[in-house]
This record gives C-alpha cells, structure tokens and sequence, in this order.
C-alpha cells in the first residue's frame, strides 16, 4: 500500500504542476472571460461523467472484484452514449449553457464518459499506476497542446482549449482503451449473469451517482447561479473566470488527500476486515488534514500582490477568494477519507445522504449569498457547506462503528508513523 501511496502522491504532484500550468495559460494568457467559457464546459462535462455513472461510477471498484468485467463494460458503454447524447441535447434547447457545437460537445462528453468508466475500472482491479498514468497523461498532453498552438499563433482562446482537449481526450482513451487489454486474468469466481450485473450496477452506481451528482453541484452549482444572475453574459464570463481560478488554486490543496483516498478506497475495497479498514482510513484522514492544513497557512501567507503577478489583474481577487473558503477546504481533506471509507465497504448511503443535505444547503444558501455578494457570497457558502457536511459524515461514522472523536485527532504516535513512512522510503532509495 505504502508503495502505491508514493506512486499516486507523485503523479498527483505532477498533474497538479500541470494545473497550476493550465491555470497559468488560462488566465494569464486568455483572460477571465475565456477561462469561464472554460470553466463552464469543464462542468458540463463532469456532469456527463458523472451521470454516465449511474451504473457504475466509483462503485465499479468495488463492483469489479465481483462481477464478469465483459458485462460491466457493455453496460456502461451504452448508457455513456445515452448520456452523451443527453447532455448536446440539453446543449441545443439551451438549458446547459455551452459555447461549443452540439456534435462537439456530444463527442467530448462520451470520451469523458469512456476514460471515466476505464479510470474506475483499473481502481477496482488494485491497478493504481494505470489510472494514475491515465491522470498524468490527460493533464500534461492538454497543456503541451496549448502550448504548441501558442507557438503556432501567438494567442489562445476558448476554441483553442476545446481543440487542445479533444486532442487528449481522444488520445487517453486509446491509452486507456490498450492499458485495459493488459489486465491479467483473474482467478476468482464472479458472478456472470447479466442481469444480476445491471441490477447490482443499478443499485450501487445510481445511490453513489446521485450522491456524487448532488456533490458536483455543490463545488459548482455557484457558477450556475453566477451565469443566471449576472448581466451582461461577458461580465457572467468574468465573475465566472475569476471564482474558478480561486477555486482551482483552493482545490490544489486536495491533490495530498485525494492521493492518499484513491489508494484508500482501492484497499479498503479489498478488504474484508471492517476494523482493518476503519484503522487505515482513520490513520489516513488524520494524515489528509495536516498535510492540507500546512498547505493552507503556507498559500494564506503569500500576498495578494503575488497572484497578480502570476495570474494577471484581473484575477487580484484570489487571495480574497481563497480565506473565505479555506475552512472548508480543510473540513474537506477529512471528508475525503470519511467518504472513501463509506464508499469502499458499500455504504454508500452516508455519502449520498451527505451529498444531498449539502446540496439541500447550497441552494437555500447560495442563491442568497451570490445575488448579495457575487462570487464572494459563493465563496463563502461554498466553505459553510463543507464544513455542515463533514460534521454530517463524522456523526454517520461516529453511529455506524465504534470511533470517537477523540479517535480522530493527530497525536504523538500518528508522528511517529509518518517519520517511520518517510524514513523507510528514504532508505529504499
């Protein structure tokens, strides 16, 4: 486990150089109103992942131990079409703001929708590296795409984003695609039958799937309300621009948590001993929150004056952006753990009823908070709903297992255990 934990905080390091790139280009180089035309098709696109999930999503990796792979693929194939031909139809009548062509967006959306099934799949099979290869791959080929046609024409735009993206969603579903013909065979007996795949699929693809839909809305629902509440549309584009990058350089504090959740879930998934897997998601929440804490104070420190420099003026508001929603960056560090802990011994019901009493808070909070204050109204709903929503989550562990609170806080032994990691990696190498 340790082992895939440093190969998945490596690779998360590297995608997350290569966001900060993106970020950089997107901002610095287009402008707040490009990067929210852009930030707005990203949504629309994870709302397709998302979606196509409801057969499957996340919980594929702790259905892939269980159920024939053949069936699973045939089922999230079709309905990952369907759902890509949802999300352009909702495009053309106007309902989903894009501002890219409907056959465009019905391409992108289902090689989303694809990689996302392939992604989940080598989780499920205990084959971190590939889908953390899959990670790298997508992030560092849609930067060098850029920077290629910078070359090329000395400027970039939105267009020039959604031409670099295609690009490397086409070209990481290949990968994907020939990564998945690689996977060995596996010994253990697995049920075959078709329908009892869909019904299992159905049961735990849609109840994580409305849980992770309803979570997407509450990291980004805000830019809804922002594009519905602001006038002019380019002046929505702006607020838009600026909120996501805040938002980017807040959520660049994940990737630590994150790693370590994806190695979490992939083992606790595996595992059949529930107090096993209580001691390592505990052991890791404590980790995910200190490691995030640190990064907190140390972006907190750097002045505003800096962001200006390396995002452009027109983004001199992120610092003020990212105080606002630290708390909850922070709550979330732990979440992450909480919600990998569910997730990987199929109770997947305290993160979805988490999910949707976040989301029950945003709309009732957010609408409110953006109409008075704009994007610093979303900020700060955003951080009192992950903070509501972690507590949620404790309370459901607290009921479901034996763990206190006290349980969750760091102590000398805890330190220890991180030293002996870190010194047992430094004397392999």
């Amino acid at each position: 486990m340790i082992k895939n934990i440093i190969h998945t905080l490596s690779s998360r390091f590297m995608v997350s150089v290569m966001n900060l790139v993106l970020l950089f280009i997107t901002t610095r180089i287009m402008g707040a109103e490009n990067k929210g035309e852009i930030s707005l098709l990203i949504l629309n696109l994870s709302l397709a992942a998302i979606f196509s999930g409801l057969f499957g999503g996340p919980s594929l990796v702790y259905l892939i131990p269980r159920f024939r792979l053949k069936n699973i693929l045939i089922l999230n194939y079709g309905w990952s079409f369907l759902t890509a031909g949802l999300v352009a139809l909702l495009s053309e009548l106007d309902i989903l703001p894009s501002g890219i062509g409907t056959l465009e967006l019905f391409t992108l959306a289902l090689l989303e929708c694809l990689i996302a099934t392939h992604s989940m799949i080598f989780l499920g099979q205990e084959r971190v590296k590939a889908h953390n290869w899959l990670q790298i791959i997508k992030a560092s080929l849609t930067v060098g795409l850029l920077f290629v046609f910078y070359y090329q024409d000395k400027s970039l735009d939105a267009n020039s984003f959604v031409n670099a993206y295609g690009l490397t969603l086409g070209a990481t579903y290949l990968i994907s695609l020939f990564l998945s013909t690689r996977a060995k065979a596996d010994a253990l007996p697995k049920e075959s039958d078709f329908k009892s795949t869909i019904a299992a699929c159905l049961k735990y693809g849609s109840l994580v799937q409305i849980g992770n839909i309803s979570q997407l809305l509450n990291y980004r629902l805000s830019f809804y309300f922002l594009e519905l509440l602001i006038t002019p549309m380019p002046l929505a584009l702006v607020r838009i621009g600026i909120y996501s990058a805040s938002l980017q350089v807040a959520e660049a504090l994940w990737q630590f948590a994150k790693s370590i959740s994806t190695v979490q879930y992939s083992k606790v998934s595996n595992t059949k001993d529930k107090n096993v897997a209580i001691d390592i998601s505990i052991k890791l929440g404590k980790l995910n929150y200190f490691a995030t804490g640190i990064g907190i104070i140390f972006l907190l420190l750097i002045p505003a004056s800096v962001y200006s420099s390396l995002f452009g003026a027109e983004f001199s508001e992120i610092k003020n952006h990212f105080i606002i929603l630290a708390p909850g960056i922070l709550a979330l560090s732990l979440s992450n753990a909480l919600s990998h802990y569910f997730a990987g011994v199929g109770q997947h019901k305290f993160n979805t009823q988490s999910s949707i009493f976040g989301l029950g808070i945003t709309i009732i909070i957010g609408y409110f908070l953006i109409y008075q204050l704009g994007t610093i109204g979303a900020a700060f709903a955003a951080s009192i709903v992950y903070v509501l929503q972690t507590i949620y989550q404790l309370a459901m562990l607290k009921r479901s297992t034996e763990v206190q609170y006290k349980d969750l806080l760091l102590g000398k032994e805890d330190f220890k255990t991180m030293i002996e990691i870190v010194k047992e990696k430094l004397g392999k190498n």
